[in-house]
């Protein structure tokens, strides 16, 4: 039956590759792929399949950055100037914490109004930066909230200053070889990566190959590469706590609202610290979506009816993944079949 509607979905969505992962109290109960990895070959999708995830990469950051706190060695309060050199003057008074909560105001280089001029060149992370550092913020730190891919840029920055590493290696480190995550690397277009999935673009109803989209664009605000399977594991880390300390994993699953947000009660959606916290009254839901040119992805966490559904696909812009997650879990845990779908993230927050 659930195979019946990922296909179904696949069809109206035009999707042609899907792998997904469901994953039940720590344990995976659906680890498999749908349709194909790469059309032209006729590769079929498997849970081997790695795709390009995008902004749900940004937990990863989120992840080691609060390791590191745990260690004493950055604080939530400090500020992003007390590591980071040549920043513009009204960034001065931005924390970590505001980074991480979406809450700076500091504006996305993704909204730059040549930023779509930009994404097929190889351009170091100072040129990156320079599509927003001239910008006004949106708002005062800590005021409002507003999806941010600059600020998880200068994380990783950050995040290279004070470890001596480079963000690859320190996800590697830190992340992905402690939990056996052998697929998930840094995308590198060069590089050869097995079982990689060609991405997909649908124009006009007909599918294309996606363009060529710099790897220098998307750094620490989005930039890897994994498969379900891996995801799996990284699911399986934050189940049990593996990582980071239960009591740190729940404060990042916290809404952290803004100084002049409504209340929680009123808000359908709110950031966490490097995941997104959603309102389904009483139940505990937290995920992210990723969106880049040729591919889509999604991982949402029923907390409290201990159900995780993840889903990394080859086509960007698709409607609503984390409904399609929602749907997933729904046949696992008819509870959830109950709940009204809260209102999309808007298209900042989808990145």
């Amino acid at each position: 039956m659930i195979d019946d509607y990922i296909r179904a979905t696949m069809t109206k969505n035009q999707i042609p590759g899907l792998s997904v992962a469901v994953v039940q109290q720590g344990v995976p109960i659906l680890v498999k792929g749908y349709g194909l990895a790469n059309i032209e070959h006729s590769v079929p999708a498997t849970e081997h399949t790695v795709y390009e995830i995008a902004s749900v990469g940004k937990t990863f950051t989120a992840t080691v950055t609060m390791m590191l706190v745990e260690q004493g060695i950055i604080s939530l309060e400090d500020a992003i100037a007390d590591y980071l050199d040549y920043l513009p003057i009204t960034w001065q008074n931005v924390t970590i914490e505001h980074i991480l909560s979406h809450q700076s105001g500091i504006p996305s280089y993704t909204d730059a109004p040549n930023y779509w001029e930009i994404t097929h060149l190889d351009l170091s992370k100072s040129e990156i930066l320079a599509l927003a550092t001239h910008l006004p913020l949106k708002f005062q730190p800590g005021e409002f909230s507003a999806y941010d891919n600059t600020g998880y840029y200068l994380l990783g920055l950050i995040l290279e200053k004070v470890t001596g590493q480079s963000y690859g290696d320190l996800l590697q480190d830190r992340i992905f070889a402690p939990l056996g995550m052998n697929a998930t690397v840094m995308n590198n277009s060069s590089d050869i990566v097995p079982h990689r999935a060609a991405g997909y673009r649908l124009p006009n109803s007909k599918l294309v190959n996606k363009p060529y989209y710099s790897p220098s664009v998307t750094y620490s605000a989005g930039g890897q590469l994994s498969s379900v399977e891996d995801m799996v594991k990284w699911e399986q880390g934050l189940c049990g706590a593996t990582l980071l300390k239960q009591s740190t994993l729940d404060k990042m699953w916290t809404p952290h609202p803004p100084n002049q947000g409504d209340d929680w009660e009123k808000l359908r959606y709110v950031a966490g610290l490097g995941w997104w916290v959603f309102n389904y009254g009483d139940r505990r839901v937290v995920g992210h979506n990723g969106s880049i040119l040729g591919f889509a992805s999604n991982i949402t966490r029923f907390i409290d009816n201990k159900i995780t559904v993840i889903l990394l696909c080859n086509l960007d812009k698709i409607s609503r993944p984390d409904a399609i997650a929602k749907d997933i879990a729904g046949y696992y845990c008819p509870a959830l079949k109950e709940v009204v779908l809260q209102p999309p993230l808007g298209e900042g927050e989808r990145e």
